[in-house]
């Protein structure tokens, strides 16, 4: 399979690229508008760095990886559907729930596959939590997380300083890490989010994006979670982020935190521990391979734009709950 690579100056690119590696696949070129990391990884993968993603997207390939400032997503995904070419598109896939849409219907009419990486759907804490561990998504009574990552300071190094410009991002914490558990609760209640309030703050004068929130969400079911995010670790290579979680159901209360899964259940047995693998940049490259498995075998993505669609609705009426001083949203 030929792979074409839009934009690899973004944070996550690194993390796919065990995958890329993969006997079969071919990383024909790849494109870089930030000038910043482009060089590193033409060597790395031994392909062609091209000028600009308009040369790149000229070019023969088979499936596209979509890295792009959240503010060029939509045209450039666009522009890969009505090439019929299947991609993977890092979310939120734009600035606004009106392109987020427009492109979901666009591939939809002209079916094209398009994945987005909410990588929780295929970690282990999804597995541990599924109706095959006994927690039907109807047993849901409560579900928190917190998820707090590096600074802002983080994406300047790493060359994606427009990260802090919400016309750019269109969004901070909540839209780029909370996203993954907003769809988590949906997808684990099987009920979508339909009511949001929301808190936000801003801690550097020059950034215009949340370097924390919380939101909390009512679904339609009634369930209720808490998502909790920060740009405020002081991260490490070897120590990344603080995580932690809470659940209640029916049939047991489930919590964890580091490495540490741990889950009581109400009928009086042993608790259960063990440890689980939280690290999130573990899964980018079981999420790619999960969506050239769907595409092949003609299944649609394990999450998709609707997805992405669903989850950026649940963001933007949080984010207008937070400049409302937190009332509740319709989403």
């Amino acid at each position: 399979m030929k792979i074409a690579v839009f934009d690899v100056s973004h944070w996550h690119f690194p993390l796919y690229i065990p995958a890329l590696k993969d006997p079969g696949i071919e990383v024909v070129g790849i494109s870089d508008s930030a000038s910043f990391a482009g060089a590193r990884f033409s060597d790395l993968l031994n392909c062609k760095l091209y000028g600009s993603n308009h040369e790149l997207i000229s070019e023969d390939f088979d499936f596209a990886l979509v890295f792009s400032r959240h503010s060029d997503m939509a045209e450039l995904a666009e522009r890969l559907i009505a090439k019929g070419k299947p991609f993977l598109i890092e979310k939120p896939c734009g600035v606004s729930l009106e392109e987020v849409r427009r492109i979901r219907n666009l591939s939809e009419k002209h079916g094209v596959f398009v994945s987005v990486p909410f990588i929780m759907r295929v970690s282990d804490l999804a597995a541990h939590l599924s109706p095959a561990a006994g927690l039907t998504s109807d047993g849901f009574q409560h579900l928190s997380f917190r998820f707090i990552v590096g600074s802002v300071a983080r994406y300047e190094r790493n060359g994606c300083g427009w990260m802090l410009d919400k016309g750019l991002a269109g969004g901070g914490s909540m839209l780029n890490v909370g996203i993954h558990f907003i769809d988590l609760i949906a997808n684990l209640t099987q009920s979508p989010i339909t009511q949001v309030s929301g808190q936000a703050h801003i801690y550097r004068s020059d950034v215009t994006v949340d370097e924390q929130a919380v939101f909390t969400c009512r679904n339609s079911a009634g369930q209720i979670g808490v998502i909790e995010t920060g740009y405020l670790y002081p991260s490490t290579a070897e120590d990344q982020r603080d995580f932690a979680f809470s659940l209640s159901h029916r049939q047991s209360y489930v919590r964890g935190y580091a490495n540490q899964f741990y889950a009581k259940s109400r009928t009086g047995e042993k608790a259960y521990a063990t440890t689980i693998e939280y690290n999130t940049d573990a899964y980018y490259p079981v999420f790619l391979r999960r969506s050239w498995a769907d595409l092949a075998n003609g299944r649609p993505p394990v999450a998709g734009l609707l997805e992405a669609e669903r989850a950026l609705a649940v963001i933007e009426a949080g984010y207008r709950s937070a400049a409302n001083g937190g009332a509740p949203e319709q989403v």
